[in-house]
């Protein structure tokens, strides 16, 4: 598209008759409106003379419309401005079997010089309306006039009832005419108003003029009363001018503001309008004639092409396309230096032909290429392909070509085709990416969710038509979130990246690891020969996750917990496959971690049961279903109670009695650990500040703290002000924290554990042995008491090793300043050993359960009674 071609489009439907003509009158083009008006075809003019395709009519009394004509051509070229004639006779000649006939026409007509770029005249413009139509009835009157004049010869005497008939029936095809005109002048496409007089009184208006500014009252009112909307737009000045002047004033896209009725808001045309003067028999202007289009359609179209050859030419003076031209009769390829650059030629370096080129094809699109170019050839279709394409310098790209034939001989064979190729190289990469980061996740390079579905829907439906069955893996990382708030979320994401790698190096090479996000993995395996394969893969990813993790110069130390089912065995659908490796990860979870489990259908209804009963956790709390019983803990050397542990129980409403490892990990996975821990914090504050009053003496009461509520980022639990509130004696309370919480600690673990220091909290570590155990810990650590777990203490009567254990904590926990509390003492026998050994404390079922508050203070009361 260019912009001379926009241009003539706009010009040729023009609704006003147009030519264009040479300095020297050569006709040069012409609109459909020119053509339709004066009845003559292009190619009659086109080339011509105006005066030879238009000649004057012999005779026509001086001035001729031919010189008016000529003269105001002249002005124009001297004036370089435009030059209106006004109702002139320009008669028009037609050729007859009879001869040339010319036919009276009258015009009103507009001459307008064209300049080149520097600014020279190159050509004048001459756009015209006939007005014949309007003048017919003036010489019609003019006839009548003539007919009553030779009713007065003295032969017209002898009949005046003739005469008057005659009279009679010129005057009412004159009214006939006048209602035709009239009717042909209401009608017209263009408005057209007459005013009269210095102050433009309307006296004749159309109905185009009314479509304009609506059904108001004009007639007989001056222009300014009637459309005060044009004050300020300046055309009132130029119907003064006008009338003041006696020159007519022609204006071209236009600006007028216009009301629909007198109280509507303005609307935007533009319009080419006309100030046409009337002069009277004296020759001065007694009023003025309106006539113009709307061109506001026009305009807009020409706004939209201008827009458009803007655009385009934009478009392609910034293309990045490389353009090529094939004449298939002599297969030369012209190309344009953009597709040199792209297939890697230097400037003028002469191109590969047709045949070298499709060799230049990736192997994989070449056959794809080749079919579509013969399709195109055979066909008015447009190509369209991308491919790959070897640069020369052993480079491949992704281009997209495009192409059609543009020439055919009389038989229909293409012999010429053109197109253009782009360089998609960029572009391909970006949707590389942009689907890898859909489909895979950032931090492991892993399939993430939506990818993982895909394949397992995939595999699922191989499966269903080969037989073959389907492993699916669940893999949570047991610990992960206590590194994640320790050490921070950068060594959580090198964390995960690492467990993902061993996860993946221990798995084949046709099975897919996926992260569904946080810490959670799966692993589809297809194809498996029998379940030990299955229970083999399972455990390799036990160990390699169970090893420990070096980061930043720490070791760091989780585990993996595995649920595991099978298709289709358990089911063939993806969403129930996943739901039950899920229950069958929480199984093997909740059975002490580090290990798999398979699903079974019972897990079903277990995991059933694990919603009703967090929902029933969530309303524990408001509707004091929990309480905290305390047991006692005794000083072996005196058999003295010193202390106790605080212990929570649940009397669920339906299940009875819950014991804490059927509802703590619920309560830590669901957040509400924070919320139930302050609670039996401040309880266990409260009695022990009550004992210690009874006693005169600090009776310290040991609340577990779960690894949830310690490594939170965000505790807001503030049990250390709450003690100075409370005004309770230093040491009254001391914290159990277990071995995960210090196995991958942070500086800000012992930041929390100097601010117990500081708040009179003693800390106790709390199934010391059964874990990661080192007694580095308890030198890196502020830790008051070592609790030796039970399992411990049961077997040192009967087993060497367990005693030598126990007995080696002991000493070695004395030797760093710390004091050991011996849990599970349920013999006296046990109770002996432990004593010789050293052990400060013990708690067990020995000396008491676990106890109602009530019955604890009864015990202090009769052991304080008995001294």
């Amino acid at each position: 598209m260019t912009a001379s071609f926009d241009f003539h489009h706009v010009f040729n439907s023009a609704p006003v008759p147009a030519v264009v003509m040479t300095t020297d009158l050569i006709i040069a083009d012409v609109n459909e409106a020119f053509l339709a008006t004066t009845g003559r075809a292009r190619d009659e003019l086109l080339g011509v003379g105006l005066f030879t395709a238009f000649p004057p009519e012999p005779g026509e009394p001086e001035p001729s419309g031919a010189q008016r004509l000529l003269k105001s051509i002249q002005h124009v070229m001297e004036t370089r401005q435009p030059d209106t004639m006004a109702l002139q006779r320009y008669a028009i000649s037609r050729s007859t079997p009879q001869g040339t006939v010319y036919e009276e026409r009258f015009w009103t007509a507009v001459n307008t010089p064209i300049f080149d770029a520097q600014g020279n005249i190159e050509g004048i413009c001459h756009s015209t309306t006939d007005v014949t139509e309007l003048h017919a009835p003036k010489a019609q009157a003019q006839t009548a006039s003539g007919i009553a004049a030779i009713n007065a010869t003295p032969q017209a005497k002898e009949d005046l009832f003739t005469h008057a008939q005659t009279v009679l029936e010129v005057n009412r095809a004159l009214d006939v005419e006048r209602s035709r005109l009239r009717h042909l002048f209401d009608q017209a496409p263009g408005f057209v108003a007459f005013m009269h007089g210095p102050e433009h009184v309307f006296e004749l208006v159309n109905q185009a003029f009314y479509r304009h500014v609506g059904q108001r009252d004009l007639i007989g009112k001056p222009i300014r009363a009637a459309m005060p909307e044009l004050e300020g737009q300046g055309y009132f000045e130029l119907i003064d001018q006008v009338y003041r002047t006696g020159e007519p004033f022609v204006g071209r896209d236009m600006l007028a503001l216009l009301r629909n009725h007198p109280d509507g808001v303005p609307r935007e045309i533009y319009v080419d309008i006309v100030f046409q003067p009337i002069t009277g028999a004296d020759g001065r202007v007694s009023g003025i004639v309106v006539e113009g289009h709307d061109i506001t359609a026009h305009k807009r179209i020409e706004d939209k092409l201008r827009e458009s050859d803007e655009r385009w030419k934009f478009i392609l003076e910034g293309s990045d396309d490389g353009l090529w031209d094939w004449d298939l009769q002599t297969n030369d390829v012209a190309v344009s230096d953009r597709l040199r650059e792209i297939l890697g030629y230097a400037e003028g370096e002469r191109i590969l032909s047709h045949e070298k080129y499709m060799e230049c094809i990736h192997p994989d699109d070449r056959q794809r290429v080749k079919e579509g170019f013969e399709a195109v050839l055979r066909s008015d279709n447009s190509f369209s392909a991308e491919y790959r394409v070897s640069m020369r310098e052993g480079v491949c790209k992704w281009v997209h070509a495009r192409g059609k034939v543009v020439s055919r001989d009389a038989r229909g064979r293409a012999l010429r085709i053109c197109g253009a190729i782009t360089d998609i190289s960029e572009q391909k990469h970006s949707e590389q990416q942009i689907w890898r980061q859909a489909n895979f996740d950032a931090l492991t390079g892993l399939p993430n969710r939506s990818l993982f579905r895909e394949r397992l829907e995939h595999e699922v439906k191989l499966s269903q038509r080969t037989g073959l069955p389907i492993a699916l893996f669940f893999i949570d990382l047991d610990r992960f979130k206590e590194v994640n708030d320790l050490l921070g979320h950068d060594v959580g994401d090198v964390l995960l990246t690492q467990a993902a790698q061993r996860i993946s190096r221990n798995v084949r090479a046709s099975d897919t690891v996926a992260r569904l996000g946080g810490d959670e993995f799966t692993v589809i395996l297809p194809g498996f020969r029998d379940a030990a394969d299955v229970q083999q893969i399972a455990q390799k990813i036990i160990d390699a996750l169970a090893k420990p993790f070096r980061l930043g110069g720490e070791l760091l130390y989780i585990s993996g917990s595995i649920g595991i089912t099978l298709c289709p065995l358990d089911s063939c659908e993806p969403e129930d496959l996943l739901r039950n490796a899920d229950q069958a990860m929480y199984v093997a979870k909740n059975a002490g971690r580090n290990q798999f489990s398979f699903f079974t259908p019972s897990m079903q209804k277990a995991a059933a049961s694990r919603l009703r009963l967090i929902a029933d956790l969530r309303e524990a709390l408001p509707r004091g279903q929990f309480k905290v019983l305390f047991q006692p803990i005794i000083d072996l050397s005196t058999n003295r109670i010193v202390k106790a542990e605080a212990l929570l129980r649940w009397h669920h409403p339906e299940q009875g009695l819950c014991h804490p490892s059927q509802f703590i990990p619920l309560a830590e996975e669901t957040g509400l650990i924070h919320e139930i821990g302050s609670w039996v914090f401040m309880q266990s504050a409260a009695w022990s500040q009550r004992w210690s009053l009874q006693r005169g003496e600090p009776f310290q009461i040991s609340v577990n703290k779960s690894p949830v509520q310690f490594l939170a980022e965000d505790d807001e639990s503030n049990w250390a002000g709450y003690l100075a509130e409370l005004g309770i004696s230093r040491n009254s309370i001391s914290i159990e924290i277990t071995e995960g919480v210090l196995l991958n600690a942070s500086a800000s673990v012992t930041d929390k554990l100097l601010d117990y220091r500081d708040a009179g909290i003693q800390v106790a570590l709390d199934d010391f042995g059964t874990g990661y155990s080192s007694m580095s810990y308890l030198k890196k650590f502020d830790i008051d008491y070592l609790k030796i777990d039970q399992s411990f203490v049961q077997d040192m009567p009967h087993d060497q090793g367990s005693r030598t254990i126990a007995e080696t904590m002991i000493m070695m926990a004395h030797k760093l300043g710390l004091k050991v509390i011996a849990e599970g003492i349920e013999t006296e026998e046990q109770r002996v050993l432990l004593a010789a050994a050293g052990c400060d404390f013990g708690q067990g079922f020995l000396f008491a359960r676990a106890l109602e508050p009530e019955e604890l203070e009864g015990m202090l009361r009769r052991e304080a009674a008995a001294v």
